[in-house]
């Protein structure tokens, strides 16, 4: 096989025998015939070989840059190091800021500062004020439900991406460390977490009792073959030290809740949840484990986005009737619509 570079030279794969006189060639040389065959002997030119100095600048620059790694919701790849922690919540692991590219985290809308006390708006909310009942007590998310965030929950909802899941598990230990915050707070005005009625609160003992999900119909987890709300409970309760345990149905499918209008998904709630039927005993074990507790069962029911609340709500409702025991209902979700 023979190829022509400029000015007609003729580029041979083969080496030239090795003539009186001539040294051998060696894989650092090719044969280069710039005469009519049998005008003289073939010149041999050098190919461009590295010199060691400039192999070992390239090693050295090689370990003084910093490493890169893949980007945990993008996958492209980052310099860690070069990235700063400027605006990230400080609940978040550090893991998760080592794996996350600064394009990511500058896409996401944090909610750090919160108008309604209900259900964790951080813009002024219509909603909460035309509530007719009072299923939960409070709820909070973690990001706003933007565009790039619709994309990203997608990706791990729809196309299979399951391997995002630990990072979104993640992302919602903010806004369980301020709704905890917030209960702990208000215990201490009411004296519930004072030494003389509660002494697990030396203990910086958790104020949630169990943690439970939305459940998805049996449709759904057909499609999906997972229930994100449920991985994110686990995942939740997991790095915060908690019991998780499914204790909802869901009765019938009716639709995705993302297509229907704030009125439409009102009434598509309306009885669309019951209590599993191990709920009321797993409710009653939970609270005969401490006879003494001064206070209701505090549990929290996770959920990946939160639009109108009638999802949370009537979740809610659905363990305040099966209950044995008395009990207050919280939410966290990733998203707020």
């Amino acid at each position: 096989m023979t190829m022509q570079p400029a000015g007609g030279a003729l580029l041979s794969e083969t080496r030239p025998p090795k003539r009186s006189g001539e040294p051998a060639a060696d894989d650092r040389f090719l044969r280069l015939s710039e005469r009519e065959e049998g005008e003289g002997p073939a010149r041999l030119y050098p190919l461009a070989s590295p010199s060691w100095p400039s192999k070992a600048l390239r090693g050295l620059l090689g370990l003084l840059a910093p490493a890169r790694s893949a980007c945990g919701l993008c996958g492209r790849g980052f310099a860690p190091s070069r990235t700063s922690l400027a605006g990230l919540p400080e609940e978040l692991p550090r893991s998760w800021s080592d794996s996350v590219c600064g394009s990511c985290r500058s896409s996401i809308p944090w909610i750090l500062r919160i108008q309604c006390q209900v259900c964790g708006r951080p813009d002024p909310c219509g909603d909460c004020c035309r509530r007719t009942s009072a299923g939960f007590i409070r709820s909070r998310s973690a990001v706003r439900y933007t565009l790039e965030m619709r994309q990203l929950l997608a990706r791990y909802k729809y196309r299979g991406e399951e391997a995002l899941q630990p990072w979104l598990a993640d992302m919602l230990l903010p806004a369980y460390a301020a709704l905890a915050a917030e209960l702990r707070l208000a215990d201490r005005l009411t004296g519930r977490l004072s030494d003389r009625l509660d002494p697990d609160a030396r203990k910086g003992k958790e104020p949630f009792d169990l943690v439970t999900s939305v459940p998805v119909s049996r449709q759904r987890l057909a499609e999906r073959g997972f229930n994100q709300a449920e991985r994110l409970a686990a995942s939740l309760a997991v790095r915060a030290g908690l019991t998780a345990r499914p204790l909802l149905e869901r009765k019938e499918e009716r639709g995705k809740m993302s297509a229907k209008t704030r009125r439409e998904r009102l009434i598509a709630a309306e009885g669309l949840f019951e209590a599993a039927p191990e709920a009321a005993g797993i409710l009653r074990l939970l609270a005969a484990r401490d006879p003494e507790r001064r206070r209701p069962l505090r549990l929290l029911i996770v959920d990946d986005i939160y639009t109108t609340g009638g999802t949370m709500d009537h979740c809610a409702l659905a363990l305040q009737r099966c209950s044995p025991v008395p009990i207050d209902l919280y939410g966290l979700t990733w998203a707020r619509a």
